[in-house]
């Protein structure tokens, strides 16, 4: 049976000046936090003491960011398709490692290989190696790379045609698993599970799947971050972000509701709900259904 609780808001000042694209927490210890906006910027904070470690201004809006093998190493990606490595201890110290033809929207480190991983809306993914700011990996996809993640020697991708690419980090030639995702709407996020054994994929349409990276192990979806407004009509709100609990496997959900749903996997059940604050509340375009008919309304 789940619970559902309310928790006390911890407000990181100074925040951006405008929308907040990408979070990372630092990996080695989950008191710093990573943040890229719209506004130009990539934040640091220290989440304990509430402080704003370092700023780093760019001339672009940027979209995603990632730690890197240290605390002080990050490396971000934004609208005009730079991959940009930064140096924290110099606050606007940044090294291009490249570039891809359109934005980047997914940065991501694979902590095995020390590679940097960006996916772009030109389609491909792109793997970097910081120590010689070269290419390394390049990984054509059937559209925009909607959804990226990587866990041990696993790289998972989502796309804008509803493909979800698995690779081997290691060897890149052909895909371990390439498949039409198993729901029916457009991807929005996915993460592998921490022991790299399948991901997590979130779609617009409220709906979450797991896949197995063994064949013979069958995956499933459900519903959520849903509400009911009456016995014909339900808003249905886009999945905006996945993330696991490094050690236990649990996952959470992050919805355009403002809810956070905590899901016990295996078990398939929800085991914790945080009530929404209406400033985490935005518009979306979402789905409803009246009489079982399904159409567009806007939240």
């Amino acid at each position: 049976m789940s619970s559902t609780v309310s928790v006390e808001e911890v407000h990181l000042h100074p925040s951006p000046s405008d929308g907040i694209s990408c979070v990372r927490f630092s990996p080695d210890a989950c008191d710093w936090l990573l943040a890229t906006s719209w506004d130009k910027s990539m934040s640091l904070y220290d989440v304990p003491s509430n402080r704003l470690r370092v700023k780093v201004d760019a001339d672009h809006a940027l979209l995603a960011c990632a730690f890197g093998a240290t605390r002080t190493q990050a490396f971000s990606g934004g609208v005009e398709g730079i991959v940009g490595s930064h140096d924290l201890e110099v606050a606007n110290h940044v090294t291009k490692l490249g570039t891809h033809d359109k934005a980047v929207a997914h940065i991501r480190f694979n902590a095995l290989t020390g590679q940097v991983l960006s996916g772009s809306w030109d389609g491909c993914v792109s793997g970097w190696d910081p120590k010689s700011n070269s290419r390394t990996i390049h990984l054509e996809q059937s559209g925009k790379v909607y959804a990226l993640s990587t866990q041990e020697n696993l790289v998972v991708v989502g796309t804008s045609t509803k493909r979800i690419a698995l690779y081997d980090i290691r060897r890149t030639n052909e895909p371990i698993q390439d498949i039409e995702s198993p729901l029916k709407y457009q991807i929005r996020c996915i993460e592998l599970f921490p022991d790299a054994q399948g991901y997590a994929i979130g779609s617009t349409e409220g709906r979450v799947a797991l896949e197995y990276v063994d064949p013979a192990r069958k995956g499933y979806a459900f519903k959520c971050h849903r509400e009911k407004i009456s016995d014909s009509e339900t808003y249905v709100f886009p999945i905006n972000a996945i993330a696991f609990h490094p050690r236990f496997g649990t996952f959470a959900t992050g919805g355009c509701d403002g809810m956070i749903n905590v899901w016990d996997g295996d078990n398939k059940k929800r085991i914790n709900q945080f009530l929404q604050n209406q400033t985490t509340r935005y518009p979306t375009r979402s789905r409803s259904s009246t009489a079982g008919t399904p159409r567009e309304a806007c939240i």
